[in-house]
Protein backbone atom coordinates (compact mmCIF):
# COMPACT_ATOMS: atom_id res chain seq x y z
CA UNK A 1 0.00 0.00 0.00
CA UNK A 2 1.19 3.53 -1.01
CA UNK A 3 -0.52 6.77 0.66
CA UNK A 4 0.11 10.35 0.11
CA UNK A 5 -1.28 12.55 2.96
CA UNK A 6 -1.67 16.46 3.23
CA UNK A 7 0.43 19.10 5.52
CA UNK A 8 -0.31 22.21 4.71
CA UNK A 9 2.10 24.92 6.42
CA UNK A 10 1.22 27.64 8.13
CA UNK A 11 1.59 31.65 7.23
CA UNK A 12 4.70 32.08 9.10
CA UNK A 13 6.61 28.96 7.68
CA UNK A 14 6.35 30.10 3.82
CA UNK A 15 7.68 32.88 5.03
CA UNK A 16 10.76 31.64 6.29
CA UNK A 17 10.44 29.22 2.92
CA UNK A 18 10.32 32.38 1.02
CA UNK A 19 13.40 34.17 2.65
CA UNK A 20 15.50 30.64 1.94
CA UNK A 21 14.51 28.45 4.39
CA UNK A 22 14.45 24.69 2.97
CA UNK A 23 10.89 23.23 2.69
CA UNK A 24 12.09 19.71 3.51
CA UNK A 25 13.67 21.14 6.93
CA UNK A 26 10.53 23.02 8.20
CA UNK A 27 7.79 20.37 7.62
CA UNK A 28 10.27 18.20 9.46
CA UNK A 29 9.73 20.86 12.03
CA UNK A 30 6.10 21.14 11.40
CA UNK A 31 5.53 17.12 11.68
CA UNK A 32 7.67 17.37 15.37
CA UNK A 33 4.99 19.84 16.80
CA UNK A 34 2.22 17.18 15.82
CA UNK A 35 3.37 14.31 18.32
CA UNK A 36 0.99 11.21 18.13
CA UNK A 37 -0.85 10.91 21.49
CA UNK A 38 -3.76 8.98 20.87
CA UNK A 39 -7.27 9.69 22.86
CA UNK A 40 -8.18 6.28 23.73
CA UNK A 41 -7.32 2.64 23.50
CA UNK A 42 -8.63 2.61 19.95
CA UNK A 43 -6.75 5.11 18.45
CA UNK A 44 -4.17 3.27 20.33
CA UNK A 45 -5.12 -0.10 18.11
CA UNK A 46 -5.12 1.72 15.07
CA UNK A 47 -1.85 3.39 15.62
CA UNK A 48 -0.61 -0.13 16.72
CA UNK A 49 -1.79 -1.66 13.61
CA UNK A 50 -0.37 1.47 11.36
CA UNK A 51 3.05 0.93 12.32
CA UNK A 52 3.52 -2.71 12.20
CA UNK A 53 2.38 -2.15 8.68
CA UNK A 54 4.96 0.05 8.48
CA UNK A 55 7.83 -1.42 9.96
CA UNK A 56 7.05 -4.53 7.89
CA UNK A 57 6.99 -2.95 4.65
CA UNK A 58 3.22 -3.35 3.98
CA UNK A 59 2.86 0.40 3.81
CA UNK A 60 4.95 3.53 2.09
CA UNK A 61 3.66 6.87 3.02
CA UNK A 62 4.69 10.66 1.77
CA UNK A 63 3.59 13.61 2.52
CA UNK A 64 2.46 16.43 0.01
CA UNK A 65 2.66 20.19 0.86
CA UNK A 66 0.38 22.23 -1.38
CA UNK A 67 2.38 24.83 -3.83
CA UNK A 68 1.41 27.72 -6.57
CA UNK A 69 1.93 26.98 -10.60
CA UNK A 70 5.95 27.70 -9.55
CA UNK A 71 6.12 25.23 -7.06
CA UNK A 72 6.16 27.53 -3.89
CA UNK A 73 4.36 26.18 -1.04
CA UNK A 74 1.36 28.32 -0.47
CA UNK A 75 -1.12 28.83 2.72
CA UNK A 76 -5.03 29.26 2.44
CA UNK A 77 -8.00 27.91 3.15
CA UNK A 78 -7.37 25.03 0.28
CA UNK A 79 -6.36 21.43 1.21
CA UNK A 80 -4.54 18.26 -0.13
CA UNK A 81 -8.26 16.74 0.14
CA UNK A 82 -8.91 14.83 -2.82
CA UNK A 83 -9.43 11.41 -2.13
CA UNK A 84 -8.05 9.28 -5.11
CA UNK A 85 -7.52 5.25 -4.71
CA UNK A 86 -6.63 2.17 -6.71
CA UNK A 87 -6.85 -1.59 -5.53
CA UNK A 88 -5.60 -4.37 -7.55
CA UNK A 89 -6.63 -7.54 -6.54
CA UNK A 90 -4.23 -11.11 -6.83
CA UNK A 91 -6.26 -11.16 -10.96
CA UNK A 92 -4.61 -7.79 -11.91
CA UNK A 93 -8.25 -6.74 -11.91
CA UNK A 94 -8.47 -2.85 -10.64
CA UNK A 95 -10.64 -0.20 -8.99
CA UNK A 96 -10.22 3.60 -8.87
CA UNK A 97 -11.86 6.23 -7.42
CA UNK A 98 -11.54 9.81 -7.14
CA UNK A 99 -13.45 12.78 -5.57
CA UNK A 100 -13.99 14.48 -2.42
CA UNK A 101 -15.15 13.14 0.93
CA UNK A 102 -14.99 15.72 3.93
CA UNK A 103 -14.87 13.15 6.69
CA UNK A 104 -16.30 15.98 9.61
CA UNK A 105 -19.29 16.20 10.95
CA UNK A 106 -20.30 19.35 9.12
CA UNK A 107 -18.85 17.80 6.01
CA UNK A 108 -21.58 14.54 6.63
CA UNK A 109 -24.22 17.08 7.27
CA UNK A 110 -23.83 20.02 5.10
CA UNK A 111 -21.82 19.32 2.27
CA UNK A 112 -22.34 18.39 -1.27
CA UNK A 113 -19.79 15.17 -1.88
CA UNK A 114 -19.48 13.09 -4.21
CA UNK A 115 -16.63 9.87 -5.60
CA UNK A 116 -16.41 8.82 -8.50
CA UNK A 117 -15.63 5.47 -9.26
CA UNK A 118 -14.13 3.48 -12.14
CA UNK A 119 -13.25 -0.32 -12.87
CA UNK A 120 -10.63 -1.66 -15.36
CA UNK A 121 -13.24 -4.42 -17.03
CA UNK A 122 -15.64 -1.87 -17.58
CA UNK A 123 -16.82 0.60 -20.63
CA UNK A 124 -13.53 3.18 -18.94
CA UNK A 125 -10.72 0.82 -18.57
CA UNK A 126 -8.92 4.12 -19.42
CA UNK A 127 -9.59 6.04 -16.63
CA UNK A 128 -8.55 3.59 -14.09
CA UNK A 129 -5.19 3.63 -16.35
CA UNK A 130 -5.31 7.31 -15.64
CA UNK A 131 -5.55 7.07 -12.35
CA UNK A 132 -2.44 5.48 -11.88
CA UNK A 133 -0.61 7.67 -13.67
CA UNK A 134 -1.65 10.78 -11.82
CA UNK A 135 -0.90 8.75 -8.78
CA UNK A 136 2.42 7.61 -10.08
CA UNK A 137 3.57 11.42 -10.91
CA UNK A 138 2.43 12.93 -7.68
CA UNK A 139 4.24 9.80 -5.55
CA UNK A 140 7.65 10.70 -7.88
CA UNK A 141 7.31 14.52 -7.02
CA UNK A 142 6.19 15.49 -10.58
CA UNK A 143 2.88 16.91 -10.39
CA UNK A 144 2.32 20.52 -10.75
CA UNK A 145 0.39 21.93 -7.54
CA UNK A 146 2.19 19.97 -5.07
CA UNK A 147 6.02 18.91 -3.43
CA UNK A 148 5.60 15.31 -2.27
CA UNK A 149 8.01 14.71 0.12
CA UNK A 150 9.19 11.61 2.11
CA UNK A 151 7.89 11.33 5.51
CA UNK A 152 10.84 12.57 7.75
CA UNK A 153 12.16 10.13 10.14
CA UNK A 154 11.35 11.92 13.24
CA UNK A 155 7.89 11.20 12.15
CA UNK A 156 8.20 7.85 11.32
CA UNK A 157 10.17 7.18 14.77
CA UNK A 158 7.58 8.67 16.64
CA UNK A 159 5.10 6.47 14.85
CA UNK A 160 7.26 3.49 15.45
CA UNK A 161 6.71 4.21 19.35
CA UNK A 162 3.76 2.02 18.70
CA UNK A 163 4.67 -1.70 17.47
CA UNK A 164 2.77 -4.48 19.29
CA UNK A 165 4.89 -5.69 21.97
CA UNK A 166 4.56 -9.38 20.05
CA UNK A 167 4.85 -10.48 16.58
CA UNK A 168 1.22 -9.17 15.47
CA UNK A 169 -0.99 -6.22 16.65
CA UNK A 170 -3.88 -6.33 18.71
CA UNK A 171 -6.39 -5.72 15.66
CA UNK A 172 -4.97 -9.05 14.13
CA UNK A 173 -4.92 -11.35 16.60
CA UNK A 174 -7.83 -14.41 15.86
CA UNK A 175 -7.36 -13.47 11.72
CA UNK A 176 -6.63 -15.81 9.18
CA UNK A 177 -4.11 -14.94 6.37
CA UNK A 178 -3.06 -11.25 7.62
CA UNK A 179 0.28 -11.36 6.53
CA UNK A 180 2.34 -13.59 4.36
CA UNK A 181 3.97 -16.41 6.04
CA UNK A 182 1.55 -16.25 8.46
CA UNK A 183 -0.77 -19.49 9.76
CA UNK A 184 -4.27 -19.38 10.36
CA UNK A 185 -5.78 -18.76 13.67
CA UNK A 186 -3.92 -16.01 14.89
CA UNK A 187 -1.14 -17.90 15.81
CA UNK A 188 2.13 -15.51 14.50
CA UNK A 189 5.02 -17.77 12.25
CA UNK A 190 8.61 -16.58 13.70
CA UNK A 191 10.40 -14.22 11.58
CA UNK A 192 13.29 -16.16 9.33
CA UNK A 193 16.61 -15.12 10.72
CA UNK A 194 18.32 -12.70 7.89
CA UNK A 195 20.56 -14.07 5.80
CA UNK A 196 24.37 -12.86 6.04
CA UNK A 197 25.40 -10.27 4.31
CA UNK A 198 27.82 -11.17 1.32
CA UNK A 199 27.88 -9.65 -1.75
CA UNK A 200 25.79 -11.68 -4.70
CA UNK A 201 28.18 -12.71 -7.50
CA UNK A 202 26.16 -15.03 -9.72
CA UNK A 203 24.54 -12.16 -11.95
CA UNK A 204 22.94 -14.91 -14.02
CA UNK A 205 20.89 -16.21 -10.95
CA UNK A 206 20.31 -12.63 -10.10
CA UNK A 207 18.55 -12.06 -13.43
CA UNK A 208 16.42 -15.12 -13.27
CA UNK A 209 15.10 -14.67 -10.13
CA UNK A 210 13.84 -10.83 -11.50
CA UNK A 211 12.18 -12.94 -14.33
CA UNK A 212 10.57 -14.94 -12.83
CA UNK A 213 8.55 -12.30 -10.68
CA UNK A 214 9.02 -9.85 -13.49
CA UNK A 215 5.52 -10.84 -14.91
CA UNK A 216 3.76 -9.63 -11.70
CA UNK A 217 5.10 -5.85 -12.05
CA UNK A 218 3.10 -3.29 -12.83
CA UNK A 219 5.56 -1.30 -15.23
CA UNK A 220 6.94 -3.74 -18.02
CA UNK A 221 5.35 -7.17 -16.57
CA UNK A 222 2.88 -7.79 -19.13
CA UNK A 223 5.41 -8.38 -22.31
CA UNK A 224 7.74 -10.52 -20.05
CA UNK A 225 5.81 -13.67 -21.28
CA UNK A 226 6.48 -13.02 -24.95
CA UNK A 227 9.93 -11.82 -24.37
CA UNK A 228 10.79 -15.22 -22.45
CA UNK A 229 9.25 -17.49 -25.49
CA UNK A 230 10.62 -19.07 -27.97
CA UNK A 231 8.76 -17.24 -30.61
CA UNK A 232 8.37 -14.23 -32.63
CA UNK A 233 4.93 -13.14 -33.11
CA UNK A 234 3.50 -11.18 -35.87
CA UNK A 235 2.17 -8.20 -35.26
CA UNK A 236 -1.61 -9.58 -35.12
CA UNK A 237 -0.74 -12.12 -32.63
CA UNK A 238 0.64 -9.48 -30.20
CA UNK A 239 -2.67 -6.97 -31.35
CA UNK A 240 -4.78 -10.00 -29.68
CA UNK A 241 -2.59 -11.51 -26.72
CA UNK A 242 -3.05 -7.34 -25.55
CA UNK A 243 -6.76 -7.84 -26.26
CA UNK A 244 -6.85 -10.78 -24.12
CA UNK A 245 -4.56 -9.51 -21.75
CA UNK A 246 -6.16 -6.01 -20.89
CA UNK A 247 -9.60 -7.21 -20.35
CA UNK A 248 -9.06 -9.40 -17.55
CA UNK A 249 -10.76 -12.31 -17.29
CA UNK A 250 -10.70 -13.03 -20.97
CA UNK A 251 -13.52 -14.34 -23.54
CA UNK A 252 -12.54 -14.36 -26.68
CA UNK A 253 -13.89 -15.93 -29.86
CA UNK A 254 -10.33 -15.92 -31.93
CA UNK A 255 -11.92 -16.71 -35.49
CA UNK A 256 -8.28 -16.38 -37.53
CA UNK A 257 -8.38 -18.48 -41.15
CA UNK A 258 -5.84 -21.25 -41.08
CA UNK A 259 -2.01 -20.76 -40.47
CA UNK A 260 -2.57 -17.66 -38.74
CA UNK A 261 -1.09 -18.92 -35.52
CA UNK A 262 -4.08 -19.26 -33.38
CA UNK A 263 -2.63 -21.51 -31.25
CA UNK A 264 0.33 -19.04 -30.58
CA UNK A 265 -1.81 -16.08 -29.67
CA UNK A 266 -3.32 -18.82 -26.66
CA UNK A 267 0.26 -19.66 -25.81
CA UNK A 268 1.22 -16.19 -25.16
CA UNK A 269 -1.73 -15.56 -23.42
CA UNK A 270 -1.29 -18.56 -20.92
CA UNK A 271 2.52 -18.13 -20.49
CA UNK A 272 1.82 -14.51 -19.22
CA UNK A 273 -1.19 -15.63 -17.44
CA UNK A 274 0.75 -18.52 -15.63
CA UNK A 275 4.03 -16.29 -15.39
CA UNK A 276 2.25 -13.23 -13.32
CA UNK A 277 -0.35 -15.72 -11.31
CA UNK A 278 -3.72 -14.60 -12.97
CA UNK A 279 -4.60 -18.29 -13.73
CA UNK A 280 -3.41 -20.80 -11.67
CA UNK A 281 -5.97 -23.45 -13.03
CA UNK A 282 -5.83 -24.24 -16.80
CA UNK A 283 -7.67 -26.65 -19.12
CA UNK A 284 -7.34 -27.01 -22.76
CA UNK A 285 -10.03 -28.89 -24.05
CA UNK A 286 -8.48 -29.75 -28.08
CA UNK A 287 -9.67 -33.31 -30.30
CA UNK A 288 -8.22 -36.23 -29.34
CA UNK A 289 -5.62 -35.62 -32.91
CA UNK A 290 -4.25 -32.34 -31.90
CA UNK A 291 -3.35 -33.05 -28.43
CA UNK A 292 0.38 -33.90 -29.08
CA UNK A 293 0.41 -30.88 -31.26
CA UNK A 294 -0.87 -28.83 -28.27
CA UNK A 295 1.60 -29.92 -25.92
CA UNK A 296 4.90 -30.00 -28.52
CA UNK A 297 3.36 -25.84 -28.67
CA UNK A 298 3.24 -25.02 -25.87
CA UNK A 299 6.27 -26.94 -24.56
CA UNK A 300 8.94 -26.14 -27.23
CA UNK A 301 7.71 -22.10 -27.84
CA UNK A 302 6.46 -21.61 -24.23
CA UNK A 303 8.51 -23.34 -21.81
CA UNK A 304 5.18 -25.06 -20.36
CA UNK A 305 5.37 -28.49 -20.00
CA UNK A 306 1.80 -29.65 -18.94
CA UNK A 307 0.38 -33.25 -18.85
CA UNK A 308 -2.27 -34.60 -21.34
CA UNK A 309 -5.18 -36.85 -19.48
CA UNK A 310 -5.80 -39.65 -21.67
CA UNK A 311 -8.54 -41.14 -19.08
CA UNK A 312 -5.76 -42.86 -16.70
CA UNK A 313 -2.59 -41.11 -16.68
CA UNK A 314 -1.06 -38.03 -16.69
CA UNK A 315 1.36 -37.88 -19.31
CA UNK A 316 3.68 -34.71 -20.01
CA UNK A 317 6.63 -34.44 -22.71
CA UNK A 318 9.90 -36.39 -21.97
CA UNK A 319 12.48 -33.74 -20.43
CA UNK A 320 15.82 -34.56 -18.82
CA UNK A 321 14.30 -32.40 -15.59
CA UNK A 322 11.45 -34.77 -14.89
CA UNK A 323 13.98 -37.97 -15.18
CA UNK A 324 11.85 -40.00 -16.39
CA UNK A 325 9.07 -39.23 -13.78
CA UNK A 326 6.69 -37.80 -16.85
CA UNK A 327 3.74 -40.17 -16.82
CA UNK A 328 1.28 -41.04 -13.31
CA UNK A 329 -1.63 -42.80 -12.98
CA UNK A 330 -4.53 -40.66 -12.71
CA UNK A 331 -7.93 -41.57 -12.00
CA UNK A 332 -11.42 -40.20 -13.26
CA UNK A 333 -11.69 -38.23 -9.85
CA UNK A 334 -8.44 -36.91 -9.29
CA UNK A 335 -6.61 -36.01 -12.98
CA UNK A 336 -8.52 -32.22 -11.96
CA UNK A 337 -6.83 -31.68 -9.16
CA UNK A 338 -3.09 -31.22 -11.47
CA UNK A 339 -3.27 -26.91 -11.99
CA UNK A 340 -3.07 -27.14 -16.05
CA UNK A 341 -4.01 -29.69 -18.31
CA UNK A 342 -4.73 -30.81 -21.72
CA UNK A 343 -7.48 -33.20 -22.22
CA UNK A 344 -9.41 -34.54 -25.27
CA UNK A 345 -12.67 -32.66 -26.41
CA UNK A 346 -14.01 -36.38 -27.14
CA UNK A 347 -13.41 -37.76 -23.70
CA UNK A 348 -14.78 -34.82 -21.59
CA UNK A 349 -17.87 -34.50 -23.37
CA UNK A 350 -18.99 -38.22 -21.89
CA UNK A 351 -21.75 -38.16 -19.46
CA UNK A 352 -19.67 -39.76 -16.94
CA UNK A 353 -16.71 -37.57 -17.53
CA UNK A 354 -18.80 -34.21 -17.79
CA UNK A 355 -20.26 -35.26 -14.85
CA UNK A 356 -16.86 -35.77 -12.72
CA UNK A 357 -15.94 -32.27 -14.40
CA UNK A 358 -18.79 -30.12 -13.52
CA UNK A 359 -19.54 -31.44 -10.04
CA UNK A 360 -16.35 -32.67 -8.26
CA UNK A 361 -12.88 -29.96 -10.08
CA UNK A 362 -12.26 -26.94 -8.63
CA UNK A 363 -13.18 -23.93 -10.80
CA UNK A 364 -11.07 -22.46 -13.23
CA UNK A 365 -9.16 -19.75 -13.79
CA UNK A 366 -9.44 -20.12 -17.59
CA UNK A 367 -10.64 -22.66 -20.17
CA UNK A 368 -9.28 -23.22 -24.41
CA UNK A 369 -10.89 -24.87 -26.42
CA UNK A 370 -9.97 -25.67 -29.83
CA UNK A 371 -12.08 -26.30 -33.14
CA UNK A 372 -14.64 -24.90 -31.01
CA UNK A 373 -17.32 -25.29 -33.78
CA UNK A 374 -17.50 -28.83 -32.76
CA UNK A 375 -19.68 -27.61 -29.83
CA UNK A 376 -22.72 -27.00 -31.59
CA UNK A 377 -26.33 -28.03 -31.91
CA UNK A 378 -27.95 -31.05 -34.15
CA UNK A 379 -28.94 -30.15 -38.10
CA UNK A 380 -29.16 -25.95 -36.95
CA UNK A 381 -31.49 -24.44 -38.83
CA UNK A 382 -33.27 -26.91 -40.80
CA UNK A 383 -36.87 -27.31 -39.94
CA UNK A 384 -35.98 -30.42 -37.89
CA UNK A 385 -33.22 -29.19 -35.62
CA UNK A 386 -31.99 -31.00 -32.96
CA UNK A 387 -30.53 -29.69 -29.21
CA UNK A 388 -27.31 -29.36 -28.17
CA UNK A 389 -24.28 -31.69 -28.50
CA UNK A 390 -23.05 -33.37 -25.94
CA UNK A 391 -19.99 -30.60 -26.49
CA UNK A 392 -21.81 -27.98 -26.61
CA UNK A 393 -24.08 -29.00 -23.09
CA UNK A 394 -20.33 -29.50 -21.53
CA UNK A 395 -19.50 -26.31 -22.61
CA UNK A 396 -22.52 -24.75 -21.14
CA UNK A 397 -22.23 -25.76 -17.89
CA UNK A 398 -18.32 -25.51 -17.91
CA UNK A 399 -19.05 -21.49 -18.80
CA UNK A 400 -20.41 -21.22 -15.00
CA UNK A 401 -16.77 -22.90 -13.93
CA UNK A 402 -14.53 -20.64 -15.36
CA UNK A 403 -13.33 -17.34 -15.00
CA UNK A 404 -11.87 -16.74 -18.46
CA UNK A 405 -12.85 -18.90 -21.77
CA UNK A 406 -10.82 -18.73 -25.08
CA UNK A 407 -12.67 -20.43 -28.20
CA UNK A 408 -10.57 -21.13 -31.64
CA UNK A 409 -11.96 -22.24 -34.88
CA UNK A 410 -11.51 -20.90 -38.39
CA UNK A 411 -15.36 -21.74 -39.54
CA UNK A 412 -17.22 -20.43 -36.35
CA UNK A 413 -19.96 -20.52 -38.57
CA UNK A 414 -20.08 -23.59 -40.88
CA UNK A 415 -24.02 -24.18 -42.22
CA UNK A 416 -26.08 -21.39 -40.13
CA UNK A 417 -25.47 -18.24 -38.58
CA UNK A 418 -27.21 -19.80 -35.20
CA UNK A 419 -23.77 -21.81 -35.06
CA UNK A 420 -21.93 -18.41 -34.54
CA UNK A 421 -24.64 -17.18 -31.94
CA UNK A 422 -23.73 -20.33 -29.98
CA UNK A 423 -20.58 -19.71 -30.00
CA UNK A 424 -20.86 -15.88 -28.70
CA UNK A 425 -23.15 -16.98 -26.02
CA UNK A 426 -20.71 -19.46 -24.04
CA UNK A 427 -19.02 -15.92 -24.01
CA UNK A 428 -21.43 -13.97 -22.46
CA UNK A 429 -23.92 -12.12 -24.39
CA UNK A 430 -25.98 -8.85 -23.24
CA UNK A 431 -29.43 -10.58 -22.03
CA UNK A 432 -31.15 -8.74 -25.09
CA UNK A 433 -29.45 -10.59 -27.54
CA UNK A 434 -31.03 -13.92 -27.83
CA UNK A 435 -31.42 -16.26 -30.50
CA UNK A 436 -34.11 -14.71 -32.27
CA UNK A 437 -32.98 -11.00 -31.55
CA UNK A 438 -29.33 -12.20 -33.13
CA UNK A 439 -30.63 -14.02 -35.86
CA UNK A 440 -33.14 -11.17 -36.70
CA UNK A 441 -30.80 -8.30 -36.25
CA UNK A 442 -28.59 -9.50 -39.27
CA UNK A 443 -32.03 -9.71 -41.63
CA UNK A 444 -32.63 -6.34 -40.86
CA UNK A 445 -29.51 -4.92 -41.87
CA UNK A 446 -29.88 -7.13 -44.88
CA UNK A 447 -32.66 -4.67 -46.09
CA UNK A 448 -31.88 -1.81 -47.87
CA UNK A 449 -33.83 0.64 -46.55
CA UNK A 450 -34.83 -1.17 -42.93
CA UNK A 451 -38.41 -0.38 -42.22
CA UNK A 452 -39.27 2.07 -39.17
CA UNK A 453 -39.81 -1.20 -37.36
CA UNK A 454 -36.72 -3.13 -37.92
CA UNK A 455 -34.77 0.35 -37.36
CA UNK A 456 -35.92 -0.17 -33.88
CA UNK A 457 -35.52 -3.17 -32.97
CA UNK A 458 -31.81 -3.02 -34.14
CA UNK A 459 -31.11 0.32 -31.86
CA UNK A 460 -32.55 -1.13 -28.88
CA UNK A 461 -29.89 -3.97 -29.44
CA UNK A 462 -27.00 -1.38 -30.71
CA UNK A 463 -27.62 0.22 -26.90
CA UNK A 464 -27.55 -3.23 -25.19
CA UNK A 465 -24.25 -3.90 -27.13
CA UNK A 466 -22.70 -0.07 -26.19
CA UNK A 467 -23.92 -1.07 -22.84
CA UNK A 468 -21.99 -4.27 -22.75
CA UNK A 469 -18.77 -3.70 -24.83
CA UNK A 470 -17.87 0.05 -24.42
CA UNK A 471 -19.73 3.35 -26.36
CA UNK A 472 -19.08 3.90 -30.50
CA UNK A 473 -16.06 6.64 -30.70
CA UNK A 474 -16.45 9.76 -32.20
CA UNK A 475 -13.49 9.49 -34.45
CA UNK A 476 -14.39 5.62 -35.90
CA UNK A 477 -18.59 6.65 -36.19
CA UNK A 478 -17.51 9.48 -38.87
CA UNK A 479 -15.60 7.12 -40.77
CA UNK A 480 -18.71 4.76 -40.92
CA UNK A 481 -21.13 7.52 -41.45
CA UNK A 482 -19.24 9.35 -43.91
CA UNK A 483 -21.34 12.36 -42.97
CA UNK A 484 -19.80 16.29 -41.14
CA UNK A 485 -18.94 15.49 -37.22
CA UNK A 486 -23.03 17.37 -36.40
CA UNK A 487 -24.50 15.02 -38.50
CA UNK A 488 -22.74 12.15 -36.96
CA UNK A 489 -23.58 13.22 -33.49
CA UNK A 490 -26.71 13.26 -34.45
CA UNK A 491 -27.06 10.08 -35.82
CA UNK A 492 -25.11 8.83 -32.42
CA UNK A 493 -27.88 10.87 -29.80
CA UNK A 494 -30.34 9.40 -31.70
CA UNK A 495 -29.68 5.36 -31.99
CA UNK A 496 -28.62 6.14 -27.87
CA UNK A 497 -31.92 7.73 -27.16
CA UNK A 498 -34.52 5.38 -25.67
CA UNK A 499 -37.69 7.24 -27.77
CA UNK A 500 -37.84 6.89 -31.08
CA UNK A 501 -38.59 10.20 -32.47
CA UNK A 502 -35.05 10.63 -33.05
CA UNK A 503 -34.68 8.39 -35.13
CA UNK A 504 -37.77 9.27 -37.54
CA UNK A 505 -36.92 11.94 -37.46
CA UNK A 506 -33.41 11.39 -39.22
CA UNK A 507 -33.32 11.60 -43.00
CA UNK A 508 -32.36 9.15 -45.49
CA UNK A 509 -28.31 9.55 -45.43
CA UNK A 510 -28.30 9.66 -41.89
CA UNK A 511 -30.94 6.08 -41.33
CA UNK A 512 -27.85 4.85 -43.98
CA UNK A 513 -25.47 5.98 -41.79
CA UNK A 514 -27.12 4.64 -38.61
CA UNK A 515 -27.12 1.33 -40.14
CA UNK A 516 -24.21 1.40 -41.02
CA UNK A 517 -22.73 2.48 -37.34
CA UNK A 518 -25.28 -0.67 -35.98
CA UNK A 519 -23.78 -3.06 -38.44
CA UNK A 520 -19.51 -2.16 -37.84
CA UNK A 521 -20.64 -2.20 -33.68
CA UNK A 522 -22.67 -5.81 -32.64
CA UNK A 523 -21.18 -8.16 -29.65
CA UNK A 524 -19.43 -9.72 -32.57
CA UNK A 525 -17.38 -6.68 -32.81
CA UNK A 526 -15.79 -7.14 -28.85
CA UNK A 527 -15.87 -10.83 -28.53
CA UNK A 528 -14.64 -12.22 -32.02
CA UNK A 529 -10.87 -11.82 -33.13
CA UNK A 530 -10.48 -12.39 -36.96
CA UNK A 531 -7.83 -12.08 -39.15
CA UNK A 532 -6.70 -13.03 -42.63
CA UNK A 533 -3.62 -13.86 -44.80
CA UNK A 534 -4.59 -10.65 -46.64
CA UNK A 535 -3.26 -9.01 -43.40
CA UNK A 536 -0.54 -10.94 -43.80
CA UNK A 537 0.59 -9.46 -47.09
CA UNK A 538 -0.06 -6.08 -45.93
CA UNK A 539 1.92 -7.00 -43.29
CA UNK A 540 4.98 -8.04 -45.60
CA UNK A 541 4.41 -5.33 -48.43
CA UNK A 542 5.36 -2.87 -45.07
CA UNK A 543 8.49 -4.56 -43.99
CA UNK A 544 6.64 -5.88 -40.98
CA UNK A 545 7.04 -9.41 -41.84
CA UNK A 546 10.15 -10.96 -43.71
CA UNK A 547 8.38 -13.77 -44.77
CA UNK A 548 6.35 -13.76 -48.05
CA UNK A 549 2.63 -15.55 -47.22
CA UNK A 550 2.59 -17.80 -50.05
CA UNK A 551 0.13 -17.26 -52.87
CA UNK A 552 -2.77 -19.63 -53.70
CA UNK A 553 -2.30 -19.93 -57.91
CA UNK A 554 -5.14 -22.36 -59.72
CA UNK A 555 -4.39 -23.89 -62.59
CA UNK A 556 -7.28 -25.43 -64.40
CA UNK A 557 -6.37 -29.76 -65.44
CA UNK A 558 -9.17 -31.18 -67.41
CA UNK A 559 -9.98 -35.05 -66.58
CA UNK A 560 -11.31 -38.15 -69.22
CA UNK A 561 -14.14 -39.69 -67.29
CA UNK A 562 -15.09 -43.26 -67.82
CA UNK A 563 -18.69 -44.07 -68.65
CA UNK A 564 -19.20 -44.61 -64.64
CA UNK A 565 -17.40 -41.71 -63.78
CA UNK A 566 -19.55 -39.51 -65.77
CA UNK A 567 -23.08 -41.78 -64.85
CA UNK A 568 -21.99 -40.71 -61.41
CA UNK A 569 -20.88 -36.96 -61.81
CA UNK A 570 -24.23 -36.56 -63.94
CA UNK A 571 -26.31 -38.12 -61.08
CA UNK A 572 -24.55 -35.66 -58.63
CA UNK A 573 -25.46 -32.74 -60.24
CA UNK A 574 -29.02 -33.54 -61.07
CA UNK A 575 -28.92 -34.02 -57.10
CA UNK A 576 -27.95 -30.73 -55.82
CA UNK A 577 -30.01 -29.42 -58.72
CA UNK A 578 -33.39 -30.21 -57.39
CA UNK A 579 -32.36 -30.38 -54.19
CA UNK A 580 -31.45 -26.26 -54.05
CA UNK A 581 -34.89 -26.09 -56.58
CA UNK A 582 -37.31 -27.25 -53.77
CA UNK A 583 -34.99 -25.52 -50.65
CA UNK A 584 -37.04 -22.34 -49.31
CA UNK A 585 -34.94 -19.40 -50.99
CA UNK A 586 -33.07 -18.33 -47.42
CA UNK A 587 -31.85 -21.61 -46.91
CA UNK A 588 -30.50 -23.01 -50.78
CA UNK A 589 -26.86 -21.84 -49.60
CA UNK A 590 -27.36 -24.55 -46.83
CA UNK A 591 -28.45 -27.09 -48.87
CA UNK A 592 -26.26 -26.56 -51.44
CA UNK A 593 -23.03 -26.70 -48.92
CA UNK A 594 -24.42 -30.14 -47.73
Amino acid sequence: MRLIVGCTLAPPEIEAIEKGAELRALVKKHLARLPLAPPDADAEGALELLAWMVARGHLEAKVAVPCDANGRPVHDDALFHEKTGIVEDRTGARLAWTGSLNETAAGWRRNWESVTVYTSWGPEPERVAGEEANFARLWANRAGRAVVLDVPEAARRDLLRFMPAGDRPARLEGTAGASPGQPAGGAAAPDPAPPAAAPFTDRRALVWAFIAKAARLDAGGVRVGEATAAVTPWPHQIRAFERLYARWPPRLLIADEVGLGKTIQAGMLLRQAWLAGRAKRILILAPKAVLGQWQIELREKFNLNWPIYDGRKLVRHPSPALRGAHEREAGPEGWHAEPAVIASSQLMRRRERAAALLDGAKPWDLVVLDEAHHARRRAPGAPGEGGPNALLRLMRALRERSRGLILLTATPMQVHPVELWDLLDLLGLPPEWTEEAFLRFFDDLAEASPAPEALERMARLFRAAERDGGPVADGAARALARLSPLKTRKVLRALRDDAGIPRRQLETPERRAAVAVMRAHTPIRHLVSRHTRDLLRGYFKAGMLATPVAARKVEDRFIAMTVAERALYEDVEDYISEACARAPAGERSAVGFV
